[in-house]
């Protein structure tokens, strides 16, 4: 009897994960139609185009509308995309486009350092390597574009964490499990605070041996026209070539050129500076 039951217990999950599937893809094909030429669409044109019935198409229509994807004309009763897609669309532009105009500068911090420099961004809880120019020297340190890493561990994921709200960063933080990756990983969350504090002073955050042993760091943040930080950029090396001298001058490389990047961005750094200093 029990196996019996197991049995169907799995039948029911599966035939329930390909029936999500199956509507994860009606809804993709609906999401199709809308084009240039045909910027709004019916429940009758999409039915007749895909050649899904009436009920599905307007469920699909319904939960898309739902979530802002889709929204519905009062006057013709007809569908077009919604604001999300814009929401969505933006981040695509903000992405792209950053890594174009990151380039020139990390093509010139390279020149500058003979380190690989990478740019990262933020997704929920890692940081995410968008673009790096790899160090010309043999030994070098690299990172996988696209590869994810736990924010509390190396230069760039302390940063992100040292400018978030103090609200999202307690959020995020309570949730956040810290696994040793090497001896000099900071695993005590009050420390951890510590640190994130004295990033966020100073504007600019440097990691030793502490997600990667003999990998070394330094990053500053890369900011958009409203002041949020949106990316950072890193310098990336060898400890044995990250000495105290080394650090200072990286730290002032990687802040000037994340500066300039943030300010071709729309960031007023040197306003927001004078304004702090006089508030």
């Amino acid at each position: 009897m029990r196996y019996s039951l197991y049995k169907l217990e799995t039948w029911l999950h599966k035939t329930q994960q390909k029936q999500y599937i199956k509507t994860l893809r009606t809804a993709l094909e609906i999401l199709h139609c809308f084009t240039v030429l045909t910027p709004e669409q019916g429940v009758s044109e999409i039915s007749q185009k895909l050649d899904i019935h009436k009920s599905t198409v307007s469920r699909t229509l319904s939960t898309l509308a739902s979530g802002d994807i889709l929204v519905k004309s009062p006057s013709n009763k007809k569908y077009r995309l919604g604001s999300k897609i814009m929401e969505l669309a933006s981040v695509f532009l903000s992405v792209a486009d950053l890594r174009t105009v990151a380039l020139p500068y990390m093509e010139e911090l390279r020149s500058k350092t003979s380190e690989t420099i990478s740019l990262f961004i933020m997704d929920r809880d890692s940081r995410v390597c968008l673009d790096r120019l790899e160090s010309p020297k043999s030994i070098r340190m690299t990172t996988k574009i696209g590869g994810r890493t736990p924010l509390y561990a190396g230069a760039p994921g302390k940063l992100f964490l040292a400018y978030l709200s103090e609200d999202k960063k307690n959020e995020l933080l309570a949730t956040t499990k810290l696994h040793k990756f090497t001896p000099n990983t900071i695993t005590d969350m009050e420390k951890l605070k510590e640190e994130l504090k004295k990033i966020r002073k100073q504007g600019f955050a440097v990691s030793l041996e502490e997600r990667v042993a003999f990998g070394a760091a330094v990053a500053a943040p890369i900011m958009n026209h409203t002041g949020d930080v949106i990316a950072a950029l890193s310098i990336h090396g060898p400890v044995m070539r990250f000495g105290p001298k080394k650090i200072a001058l990286y730290s002032v490389l990687v802040r000037d050129t994340a500066n300039k990047l943030s300010r071709e961005l729309g960031y007023q750094w040197l306003a927001r500076r004078d304004k702090g200093k006089h508030s």
